[in-house]
């Protein structure tokens, strides 16, 4: 569960971010509804912020809003249309990340490294949510860095897929994916890149 025992101010960007990693943890069941006065209570704040992130993660397709029923989480994926979606989000990692290993600057490799030294230390911890909100952000660095247009589109793809996805749990595996899809990427290797990359998004 996320350390939030700490009182402190939230911004509307925080908000969504950990709601989303709530989501692709499991935390929430399908279908089930959310509050906006139980949520801003839990942060501190109006309902203001969290209106914003609900009208975010809605348009990311994670959450559902309907007249007359307010938010809810979305509903299951059938399995075959989780194949579909896998591989609509793996065809679209893999031109991001052929794309980012040609322009990528050392600053872009530094930035990099930390969030894959992040997600290591989540996973460490096993924490489930923090592993789900920083494997989110390792994949969302090439995609983000290579076109704003596919983010919003892959973010979709990405979030409506892992919610509930038990591999995360398997966390020594899942050290080994990245670091492998990283290591690749850092000494140009496309053809490995793709290949761990294809290993790890199933």
């Amino acid at each position: 569960m996320v350390k939030e025992s700490i009182k402190r101010d939230y911004t509307r960007e925080e908000i969504c971010d950990i709601l989303r990693s709530d989501l692709i943890a499991g935390k929430y069941r399908y279908d089930q509804p959310l509050r906006e006065i139980s949520l801003a209570k839990r942060f501190g704040v109006s309902r203001g912020p969290i209106r914003d992130a609900f009208l975010k993660l809605t348009q990311e397709g994670s959450l559902v809003y309907e007249t007359n029923r307010g938010v809810r989480v979305h509903s299951a994926i059938a399995d075959e249309e989780r194949k579909i979606m896998m591989n609509m989000r793996l065809e679209l990692e893999k031109y991001c990340v052929s794309k980012y290993i040609e322009e990528a600057n050392h600053k872009d490799h530094g930035e990099l490294e930390i969030l894959l030294e992040q997600f290591k230390n989540a996973c460490l911890r096993e924490s489930l949510p923090e592993v789900a909100e920083r494997d989110l952000a390792l994949h969302r660095h090439w995609v983000t860095r290579v076109s704003k247009n596919l983010e919003l589109i892959w973010l979709g793809l990405a979030v409506r897929i892992s919610m509930k996805y038990s591999r995360f749990e398997n966390f020594e595996e899942s050290i080994g994916e990245h670091e492998r899809i990283v290591e690749a990427i850092l000494v140009k290797n496309k053809d490995g890149a793709l290949k761990a990359l294809a290993l790890n998004v199933i």
